[in-house]
């Protein structure tokens, strides 16, 4: 899907990155993949048999909800930067089917980027084949990991035999280089956030709409902490070993959206600013009864205070939440971050 954001009256936005010499103002395009983090309509849409296709057109409010509550971050990314948008995430996803097949919905590495292919290649795997994008004129941003570690994978040790950390690592890093061999040359690789902040990841016991059952919350709020940091640094120290082996042939920058959330986290009356005092351990949507969805919505927070809180469910990010985001990963484009 793609949309461009027009201008804002006023104010004038300088646009550029900072690992490549002399780029202000070329950056034109985004394009996101990743799960129901950065997802604003495709899961749905594959849910309800509309299946997007080439040059999708994301549903937004009040036809469709993000999981966020409301609009996904890439959306003020594009109003931020004055972007045109190309988000094929998918809510559900994880980078390979073949190594952590959560929900089979369209995976990283190759569901979404086939969409990629469908839309900016001509000619795919021919002689005359083609990018219909200027590679300077756009940054590949991807934020992936959260289903791939957590409960029906890692965390439960529900992944597929013979599959480690090391190989969704892999997985991330290899996907990078797939779009790098399509032409892309500026890419953006978003750590995990730090999931054992969230509600279901925490260090209660008690059931969630998302695992209604009793669990060891210690264990997995330990467990979890542990999955994040370690796959973050392999990610970590894998960006600087492609980065030498491209030779300025392209570039990856690393977003720390896991101390993003933290600072959210222990700073909250700076990022969220609702009708009531910033809340960042409660969540704004509420599910009574976890083992039924259709009590869910009783008992959520006003719109006047959404915006008070980090957190939507017990799971995902607010919509405010994702304004931030879209703020840094702004000035990451920019070279300010």
């Amino acid at each position: 899907m793609f949309y461009t954001m027009l201008s804002i009256t006023g104010i004038v936005l300088v646009i550029g990155l900072s690992y490549v010499s002399n780029v202000r103002a070329r950056i034109t395009d985004v394009i996101l993949f990743g799960d129901s983090y950065t997802d604003q309509s495709r899961q749905h849409s594959i849910a309800n048999g509309t299946y997007p296709g080439k040059d999708y057109q994301e549903v937004f409010p009040p036809n469709d909800t993000a999981a966020d509550g409301g609009v996904q971050w890439p959306w003020y990314l594009g109003l931020y930067g004055n972007y045109t948008i190309w988000n094929y995430a998918v809510g559900g996803a994880v980078c390979s089917n073949n190594l952590t097949p959560l929900y089979e919905e369209l995976d990283v590495s190759t569901g979404q980027q086939a969409w990629f292919i469908q839309d900016h290649i001509d000619a795919y795997k021919t002689s005359h084949q083609k990018l219909l994008l200027d590679p300077s004129s756009f940054v590949v941003v991807q934020f992936i990991g959260t289903n791939d570690v957590g409960i029906g994978s890692f965390l439960t040790t529900d992944e597929a035999a013979n599959v480690s950390l090391p190989d969704v690592a892999d997985c991330q890093l290899n996907s990078l280089k797939s779009m790098h061999a399509l032409g892309a040359r500026n890419f953006i690789l978003n750590s995990l956030i730090p999931l054992q902040l969230t509600g279901l990841y925490s260090n209660s016991s008690a059931p969630t709409i998302y695992y209604p059952e009793v669990h060891d919350g210690n264990a997995w709020n330990k467990g979890m902490y542990n999955l994040v940091h370690s796959l973050n640094r392999m990610l970590s120290d894998g960006i600087d070993v492609l980065n030498a082996e491209w030779a300025g042939d392209g570039r990856i920058e690393w977003f720390n959206t896991y101390d993003l959330f933290k600072t959210m986290y222990n700073n909250p009356t700076q990022y969220f600013n609702g009708s009531i005092p910033a809340n960042v351990t409660g969540h704004c949507h509420q599910c009574p009864d976890p083992d039924d969805y259709t009590q869910c919505g009783i008992g959520d927070c006003t719109l006047a205070e959404r915006d008070s809180y980090m957190w939507w469910d017990e799971l995902h990010p607010s919509e405010q939440t994702g304004r931030n985001l879209a703020a840094e990963i702004f000035k990451k484009i920019e070279g300010n971050s």
